[in-house]
C-alpha cells in the first residue's frame, strides 16, 4: 500500500503510541494528537527520531473537553485547506478506572468513562468527518472492546460495569455513524467505520 496520512487520537502511550510508531515505521505521515503535549515524552522521542521532515507532526487534543475537539478540529480543518488530506483516523483515547463496578461506581467516576470512552471520541471523529465533503477518509477506526460486546457478555470480568458499558455505548454509537454516511450516499459509502478490539495489553 502506497504511504498514507493517518491522525491517531490518543497517542502519548500505549496502544496509540504503538499505532503511531508501526505507522511510521510503514512510511505514513502521522498527526500524533495528545491531551497534554508537555507530559507526552514517548511520542516527542519519536518524532525525533524521523528522518522525513513533518512525518510526525503532534497535536493537543483533549476529548473529554469540548472547546479542545472543536479548536482540534479547526487546526485539522486549516491543514486540509493547505492541501493535505487525511487518509485514516484512530480514535484511541480512553479510560480504564479500576475497579468500577455497577453496585460500587460513583457518579463522577461513571461520568468519567462515558466522556473519554463514547462521548468524546464520536465527537472527535463528528468533527473531523465534518472538514471535508469531497475528501472523506478512507477509515475511522475506534479502539472498542470485547467488554462491551452486546452478544457475548462477560460475566467473569470483575469490575469493568462502567468500562463495559462506555464501549458498549461505543460500539452502538459508531453503528450509527457508519449506517447515517451509508445513507448520505457519493462517497460517504466507501467510509469504512470500524470497531477494533486490540486485546488485553499491558499499558
Amino acid at each position: 500500500m502506497p504511504p498514507s496520512t493517518w491522525l491517531v487520537v490518543g497517542a502519548s502511550r500505549g496502544i496509540g503510541l504503538e499505532f503511531v510508531r508501526q505507522l511510521l515505521d510503514e512510511g505514513n505521515q502521522v498527526i500524533a494528537a495528545v491531551r497534554n503535549p508537555e507530559t507526552a515524552s514517548g511520542i516527542w522521542q519519536l518524532s525525533a527520531k524521523q528522518q522525513r521532515p513533518g512525518a510526525c507532526v503532534i497535536e493537543q487534543c483533549d476529548v473529554t473537553d469540548e472547546s479542545s475537539i472543536d479548536a482540534f478540529a479547526t487546526r485539522m480543518s486549516a491543514l486540509v485547506s493547505k492541501g493535505m488530506k487525511i487518509d485514516n483516523i484512530v480514535l484511541n483515547a480512553g479510560v480504564l478506572k479500576y475497579p468500577n463496578r455497577a453496585t460500587e461506581i460513583s457518579f463522577s467516576d461513571f461520568a468519567l468513562h462515558l466522556h473519554t470512552n463514547t462521548i468524546g471520541p464520536i465527537i472527535a471523529a463528528q468533527r473531523l468527518l465534518k472538514i471535508s465533503d469531497e475528501a472523506p477518509p478512507s477509515k475511522v477506526i475506534f479502539i472498542s472492546s470485547d467488554s462491551g460486546s452486546t452478544t457475548e457478555f462477560r460475566e467473569h470480568e470483575d469490575g469493568f460495569g462502567a468500562y463495559a458499558a462506555s464501549k458498549a455505548a461505543l460500539n452502538q454509537m459508531l453503528r450509527h455513524m457508519a449506517a447515517e454516511l451509508k445513507r448520505k450516499g457519493g462517497k460517504w459509502e466507501e467510509v469504512c467505520v470500524l470497531a477494533f478490539h486490540p486485546g488485553e495489553v499491558k499499558t
